[in-house]
């Protein structure tokens, strides 16, 4: 494989990470293609847009010919190997305070936590979408907490953190006299507290 080339591959393999996974012959086509249009324009660079001809004659560089048939060319592989653009996710509280809770987990730091990799990217996950229902609107805060919340909690409890929401906005500590439907109840008071506090940030801002 051609310097060029190769530098065009390696480009490739490492925005899309792509090790392991990718099509060999297709993308060394494609970065064939783009080697020879970066080798087309650096010639219409160095030698400018008109040359002379065999008769002195003023012409378009040959050169810009190939850089249109190059570019035609690789636009009609869409974007099978375009650089993949990671979405940035805002901050918000939930997120912030899942990161903390699992960062302050011994069990979840190093090798032993191989085994909690996919959890891990589930709290991330669930915690991100409720902060972005809140950042919506009321009624997508409602639906998270229906849809979401009772997630949410479960793979905290498996991942054997506290559930962010729990933390930043529980109901008070019923009275060690209170009736035991109550104490049953207590996770669904602390979700109806997450809910009316989170309105009452939205109202104050």
């Amino acid at each position: 494989m051609p310097a060029a080339v190769r530098e065009v591959w390696e480009e490739i393999v490492a925005s899309n990470e792509l090790a392991g996974t990718v099509d060999r012959q297709a993308l060394e086509a494609y970065c064939h293609l783009i080697a020879r249009l970066r080798a087309a324009q650096a010639r219409i660079e160095e030698e400018g847009m008109v040359v002379r001809d065999t008769k002195g004659k003023v012409i378009p560089h040959p050169a810009l010919e190939v850089e249109r048939k190059m570019t035609d060319a690789i636009r009609a592989w869409g974007d099978r190997f375009a650089p993949l653009v990671k979405p940035i996710r805002k901050r918000g509280y939930m997120a912030d305070a899942t990161a903390v809770a699992i960062a302050n987990a011994p069990h979840l730091q190093g090798d032993g936590a191989k085994q909690y990799t996919a959890l891990i990217a589930a709290a991330r996950t669930q915690a991100w979408t409720i902060d972005e229902a809140q950042r919506d609107s009321m009624a997508a805060l409602n639906d998270a907490v229906v849809k979401i919340m009772p997630q949410y909690v479960k793979t905290c409890a498996e991942l054997q953190i506290t559930p962010a929401s729990l933390t930043a906005v529980a109901a008070p500590t019923p009275a060690k006299t209170a009736e035991p439907e109550k104490e049953a109840g207590k996770s669904g008071s602390n979700v109806s507290s997450f809910q009316e506090r989170a309105n009452r940030r939205r109202q104050a801002g």
